[in-house]
């Protein structure tokens, strides 16, 4: 066996690139370059800027172990804030250096034993790069950007784009005749100023959810178009005063047991969606009581959903139902029948339907689930990665899949993506990858991939344990794949961690130099 230190592609610097890229750093592994289609890096956190947006998980657990921050505002910090904690992570460890901003990453093919990343960059003429392309750029009499393909070899492919950042607009006929400002959450027009508008929200996610307040304090009507009604959990989102700040700043420890009882919170109330017992029955006596502060019972009515609780995911919050009740707000559940220049229209019965004019039209309608952030990834033989997942969304173990040696998946599909922090769900993953990472520097192996056998056993396993939980209650959640079966973890996080402790590289397809 002979050493050989892999050269790696990261695809993504959000919160799971920059994670999997500093735990290559501090193992020693520093041949690696991380493609970000941005200008900059934080991911989710810098695309979705929209009033309210925040983390549905407690501060203390959303950030980096190796990386605690005591001096977070609130229990559910906003995106800015975390936004400025990534930022200033990736300047600490040094990432900036090993990223490509700009670049979007179309096609990754593996033959030869190695990944083949096809990635396009925007140059313009101040920026820097290589001689030939900043005099090709230079000579562009408007100044505007130049793009430029090119294509690298890599060892290892590491998808670290998550799950969910493929932006999903509604089908609706008519959506761009609108006349006025129309945008996406996660494409927030910034300059753009609410005040005295009249709003109209498509969508009743999370994100939906969370802004509904700032825009009813800040617009002159909101009209929230509803399909799906949904469960709300009501948890305070409470302050920490600045003698709080200063305890954890002085006290480490207090900082890492605010942590640990978070991560003991997530824990046990993840179980509540697993199986019968008294975190269920608490979840569902507490979101059948917050629904019922909701005073008219008409508008009561229109919010109570036709699923049982989390059946989708769950949404905490404590803005929600206090803003949806207020005199500028309409929660109109008449099917949407089309968009015109001048608002929507909507069934009320009549022949025409009925006009809800507005002046600014909001796209709450979320992302495609497992949209990898790469157009085309080819495996062995010329299989494509959607071709695999064309009749269900299947992997081993998340992180890995058959046919595709040396792929890994950063909170990839089957994860344990529910209400529990994902950046300890993706340092799992990245511990894990990490093995294989040293495995292949230590001249074990040149390839692995999982066996076809071993995932399919997994697969069985994974099926056969969703039979109870809230997820196949009966609901049309993002969860929910072609074959009906969930993109989640069947069973409790802590199962996760330990099958993932190890790498078993008998659970492998190997091939070494």
């Amino acid at each position: 066996m002979s050493k050989q230190e892999p050269r790696i592609c990261i695809i993504g610097a959000g919160m799971s690139g920059m994670l999997m890229a500093i735990k290559l750093i501090k193992a020693g592994h520093t041949n690696f370059k991380i493609y970000e289609r941005a200008s900059t890096v934080g991911g989710t956190w810098r695309e979705n800027r929209y009033p309210g947006v925040a983390c549905d998980v407690a501060s203390f657990a959303y950030c980096y172990p190796f990386e605690p921050n005591p001096n977070w505002s609130r229990r559910f910090s906003g995106g800015q804030e975390i936004y400025e904690y990534f930022k200033k992570t990736a300047v600490k460890y040094g990432l900036i250096d090993y990223i490509q901003f700009n670049t979007e990453v179309l096609k990754a093919e593996f033959k030869d034993s190695h990944w083949h990343i096809e990635a396009t960059k925007n140059f313009t003429s101040n920026e820097g790069g290589s001689s030939s392309v900043k005099s090709v750029v230079d000579k562009q009499q408007d100044n505007s950007a130049l793009e430029i393909t090119e294509t690298e070899v890599f060892d290892l492919f590491v998808a670290a784009t998550g799950p969910l950042n493929k932006r999903k607009y509604p089908k609706i006929e008519g959506l761009e005749s609108f006349a006025g400002e129309r945008f996406h959450t996660a494409d927030w027009n910034d300059e753009y100023d609410l005040s005295d508008k009249r709003i109209g929200v498509i969508g009743t996610g999370s994100s939906s959810v969370q802004m509904l307040s700032p825009l009813a304090h800040t617009g002159k009507q909101v009209n929230l178009f509803q399909r799906t009604a949904q469960w709300i959990m009501h948890t305070e989102n409470i302050e920490y005063s600045p003698f709080d700040k200063f305890l954890k700043r002085k006290i480490p420890l207090l900082g890492y047991l605010t942590r640990r009882f978070y991560d003991l919170i997530g824990e046990l109330f993840g179980q509540a969606a697993l199986k019968d017992g008294w975190q269920r029955r608490y979840i569902d006596k507490a979101t059948l009581e917050n629904l019922n502060t909701v005073k008219d019972p008409e508008l009561r009515k229109k919010l109570t959903p036709d699923h049982k609780a989390m059946c989708k995911r769950m949404i905490v919050s404590d803005t929600y139902y206090p803003a949806i009740q207020r005199d500028n707000v309409e929660v109109i559940t008449d099917n949407i029948l089309r968009i015109e220049p001048k608002g929507v229209v909507v069934d009320d019965g009549s022949d025409s339907g009925r006009l809800v004019e507005i002046d600014t039209l909001i796209t709450a309608t979320g992302f495609y689930p497992n949209a990898w952030g790469v157009n085309t990834i080819i495996g062995e033989n010329g299989a494509t990665l959607e071709e695999r997942w064309d009749a269900g969304v299947r992997t081993y173990r998340s992180i890995t899949m058959p046919g595709f040696p040396n792929f890994f998946m950063m909170i990839g599909p089957n994860s344990p993506i529910t209400n529990l922090s994902l950046i300890d769900i993706a340092e799992i993953g990245a511990d894990y990858i990490l093995q294989c990472v040293d495995k292949y520097a230590q001249g074990e192996l040149t390839t692995l991939a999982p066996k076809a056998d071993v995932t399919q056993a997994f697969t069985d396993s994974l099926t056969n344990a969703f039979d109870g939980t809230r997820w196949v209650s009966g609901c049309n959640s993002w969860y929910l794949e072609v074959d009906g079966i969930p993109v989640t973890w069947p069973w409790a996080p802590s199962r996760f961690r330990n099958e993932l402790r190890k790498l078993n590289l008998n659970d492998y397809d190997v091939m070494s130099s």
